[in-house]
């Protein structure tokens, strides 16, 4: 058949959708209605929104329909990631709430449509079939006063800059510390910083640092939470080291390589390089990181195994630290091909000599797997929630007197 004008071919398989539900009887009520469709398949299920991110990045379903009240990070977390690591899934929100500030920050989190809880079946699959199609779909109701606020999103610059130089200015940024531990003994080998942000509106972290990049405050968002990071590197005990994270655009700027190497330690301190884009000028950011590495700073690849923290990305970073995704490590005992691909960068690592460390360990079976495939590090809460203060975690002759056997 010649195809003309407007028409498309015909598209044989069907379109994948990822469902992402907390109520187990909704998912399954959910998943049963997209089975209902022919032209729709379910790609998978998720209960959380951390556990749904991993999904969007391993699976890069087509269409993912997302409740909004998520634990985890809300539904939020998952529209912004998919919308940065598989900007070709469609997030389609779906909630009980109405409103207009919740509607509005789900669609500029990245979600194209949202449909409220109760809305009858067939017009659930329609709203999929529509931002599958690149169309929205929102409550009537809503549907006039976004638009506008939307389109006056730009105006409304001034207001978002004043809040962003609030958390700056007036101590509403502060820090966390995760242990990670060698997971035979869990003794603490290092503590993860990570950021924790106590201004209205509640949004996840990596929100506000996108919102802070996107109106300029990238740079002294990232350099704020290093510093307040380092004034706990004294405290850490013994010798453990302190994982800080930097973008790879702040990691070039002459400002993070005086603020690292005017620390009390450089020795201690373990870069991770968060990686949400492709890095186009390995060189570039490989000559930024030499005198870090000179002073003693430790390099990290953040989330490998998923995005673009790829082996070719490892390769060009030769990296002292190795973090894998939650993608590898989730159910790691009950998956061959992700038990395969830790085994290979355990493997790899062994030979070349950087330390490999599993994020988001959470169940004993994980952790002995990871063991027997040679990844002997570990980050998780299976060892530790993030706390305020290293010393709220476990010092470290606590943790030997319960230490995980072997």
């Amino acid at each position: 058949m010649e195809i003309t004008g407007r028409e498309q071919p015909t598209r044989w398989l069907p379109e994948t959708v990822l469902v992402v539900e907390d109520d187990p009887a909704f998912r399954d009520a959910l998943a049963e209605l997209i089975d209902t469709d022919p032209k729709l398949r379910v790609a998978g299920c998720a209960a959380d929104a951390r556990e749904a991110v991993a999904m969007v990045r391993s699976l890069r379903p087509d269409a993912c329909l997302c409740d909004v009240r998520l634990p985890g990070g809300g539904g939020e977390l998952v529209a912004s990631e998919a919308r940065r690591s598989a900007p070709e899934t469609r997030v389609v929100a779906l909630s009980a709430c109405d409103d207009l500030e919740t509607i509005l920050g789900m669609i500029q989190a990245g979600a194209v449509s949202y449909i409220v809880k109760g809305t009858p079946g067939d017009e659930v699959l329609d709203g999929v079939h529509r931002a599958l199609r690149g169309q929205s779909s929102m409550p009537t109701i809503a549907t006039a006063e976004v638009a506008a606020r939307l389109r006056g999103h730009d105006t409304r610059s001034e207001e978002r800059v004043a809040l962003l130089r609030k958390v700056l200015d007036h101590n509403l940024m502060s820090m966390v510390f995760q242990p990670i531990v060698a997971m035979r003994t869990g003794v603490p080998m290092a503590f993860e910083a990570l950021c924790r942000i106590s201004a209205p509106p509640p949004r996840t972290p990596d929100l506000w640092f996108e919102d802070a990049a996107w109106h300029g405050l990238g740079l002294e968002f990232e350099l704020k939470a290093i510093r307040l990071a380092l004034e706990h590197l004294p405290h850490l005990p013994g010798r453990c080291l302190l994982h800080v994270n930097a973008s790879p655009a702040v990691a070039m700027t002459p400002q993070l390589a005086s603020t690292l190497l005017t620390s009390v330690d450089p020795g201690r301190i373990v870069l991770e390089l968060t990686e949400h884009t492709e890095i186009l000028d390995y060189a570039a950011l490989t000559a930024a990181l030499a005198p870090l590495r000179q002073a003693g700073v430790l390099i990290g690849v953040d989330d490998a195994g998923s995005g673009f923290s790829s082996m070719s990305h490892i390769v060009n970073m030769e990296p002292d630290v190795i973090k894998l995704d939650i993608s590898l490590v989730r159910d790691v005992h009950l998956n061959r091909i992700r038990r395969s691909m830790v085994g290979a960068l355990a493997e790899f690592a062994r030979q070349a000599g950087p330390m490999v460390v599993a994020e988001a360990v959470e169940v004993e079976e994980e952790r002995s797997t990871l063991l027997s495939l040679g990844v002997n590090a570990g980050q998780g809460y299976l060892f530790g929630r993030p706390a305020p203060c290293v010393c709220a975690v476990a010092p470290v002759a606590d943790l030997e007197a319960v230490a995980i056997s072997a």
